[in-house]
């Protein structure tokens, strides 16, 4: 059966489904602060130390990490993917040969859908598809938008290296570009992570790809519980529970109508 994972594919960061990962020689490190053995497990020790420290600002994170201490590992390949949360074993995976930077930029994507857990944030697979659809959406919106956030008060502090690698990656440039432009018009945190969270339904192409696996992955799911479907609908307070920075206030952020699924 596949398991319950937040899945990093190569068009974006990210997707909260179930889905079966295929990960090719992985190694990992059970939890933050366990001892490395090899070379491998020291760069994946001090990968989880930079996460950690980019994220000393934003102390409701960092708990989240103490607070479920997961497993970070390296795989060779993941079917294309970058990196993903796999829920049911506590693990973060990402992929090994990709630079530093970017590395700690889909790192930091991935505690943020740690955290979106820990707000009681994930959906249900009693939800009907289109509705699973519109949650995962916001999910990743917000998982994209935190990430950008950390990594701009990186780059205000003198190490824009995250900002770079994730403002010139295909996939979520747009999304930095809002959420830069936001930060000059505006001015403050939450503004631009509203404009960001916005941004990351702009693209056709992205709301079409990830609608494809959540639908792929959902049904795969239903066949395998044999359950019976219930159809319910998304909780008007699910968007209450998300859209929240990490200094515990909210920030806006709608679904556009017409991006829905």
């Amino acid at each position: 059966m596949s398991r319950t994972v937040f899945h990093a594919r190569l068009f974006a960061i990210g997707l909260c489904l179930s889905m079966a990962a295929s990960v090719m020689a992985e190694t990992c490190i059970d939890a933050p602060g366990a001892p490395p053995q090899t070379d491998v497990q020291r760069g994946l020790s001090t990968l989880y130390e930079n996460a950690m420290r980019a994220l000393e600002s934003f102390p409701s994170l960092r708990d989240t990490v103490s607070d479920r201490s997961p497993g970070l590992c390296y795989a060779e390949r993941m079917d294309g993917a970058h990196g993903y949360l796999d829920v049911e074993r506590n693990r973060i995976y990402i992929t090994q040969d990709l630079p530093e930077e970017m590395q700690l930029g889909i790192l930091l994507h991935e505690i943020r859908h740690l955290d979106q857990i820990a707000l009681g944030a994930c959906p249900s697979d009693h939800l009907a598809m289109e509705e699973y659809a519109r949650a995962t959406f916001a999910l990743e919106a917000d998982a994209s938008a935190i990430s950008l956030l950390v990594a701009w008060q990186l780059k205000e502090k003198g190490q824009p290296a995250v900002w770079s690698a994730l403002s010139s990656w295909d996939s979520q440039s747009d999304i930095a570009a809002r959420f830069k432009q936001e930060m000059a018009t505006v001015g403050t945190t939450g503004a631009a992570v509203s404009a960001a969270f916005d941004q990351w339904y702009a693209s056709d192409h992205r709301r079409a790809q990830y609608y494809l696996s959540i639908c792929s992955a959902y049904l795969d799911r239903q066949d395998a519980s044999k359950a019976l479907p219930r159809y319910l609908v998304l909780s008007p307070a699910f968007f209450d529970e998300l859209c929240t920075l990490p200094d515990g206030q909210r920030y806006l952020c709608s679904e556009p109508e017409h991006a829905r699924p």
